[in-house]
């Protein structure tokens, strides 16, 4: 009898190891499952490719010269002091200075954000305008990687700084993106919030019209 009983203790041991075993172990799925990209992409930067890669990819986007500071004119205003690099390169330079003296458009924009997506166009059909204002994008909370992907894919070609979370930083603003600032030849800096985001190039040109001086 006990030789019996000692059988079935062992064999229900057996089974309780087995399922055990097999049991699915959710935690460890969710971590797998979630994709690295999905906090890179936030991450200010932190995924960059390499600058072999990040140079093919700024030559298949192929944008224009980013406005760079000018060695014989000096700048005041709220982002003077402020370095960016531009979309595509590593080599760091102060903003203030090379918007200064003309007045520009800037937009705050990530890849990942849909509503970016969706004015980025639009921003770049007003660019190609004869009477268009200088515009330059701003990409914040991003890896340039992303960002020139994005570009290149929408086919949109008008200067846009990397690596410039420190402009976000200066600029008083909500933290929510996209985000438009008319830079004044003085270097003082005005944020657009009619509209909030552009819908049509009117909307851009209305802007523009009332806020430049």
């Amino acid at each position: 009898m006990r030789t019996q009983w000692r059988w079935t203790v062992f064999a229900l041991a057996v089974v309780a190891l087995l399922v055990a075993a097999m049991w699915p172990r959710g935690r460890e799925s969710t971590e797998v499952a979630q994709p690295p990209a999905a906090t890179a992409s936030h991450a200010g930067g932190s995924a960059t490719a390499d600058g072999a890669s990040l140079a093919a990819l700024a030559v298949a986007a192929a944008l224009r010269p980013c406005p760079l500071p000018d060695p014989q004119r000096s700048a005041s205003g709220q982002l003077s002091g402020v370095n960016v690099s531009c979309l595509g390169s590593r080599e760091k330079f102060d903003v203030g200075d090379a918007l200064a003296g003309e007045p520009t458009l800037i937009n705050l924009w990530a890849s990942w954000c849909a509503p970016c997506r969706e004015e980025i166009p639009i921003l770049g059909a007003y660019a190609e305008e004869p009477d268009s204002v200088r515009v330059v994008g701003v990409n914040v909370q991003d890896s340039q990687s992303s960002a020139l992907a994005l570009l290149a894919d929408l086919g949109v070609h008008y200067p846009s700084y990397g690596d410039a979370d420190a402009v976000q930083g200066t600029l008083v603003a909500p933290p929510v993106l996209p985000l438009s600032f008319v830079v004044q030849r003085d270097g003082s800096v005005e944020r657009v919030t009619d509209p909030p985001v552009f819908r049509n190039t009117q909307q851009i040109r209305d802007a523009v019209a009332r806020m430049v001086r």
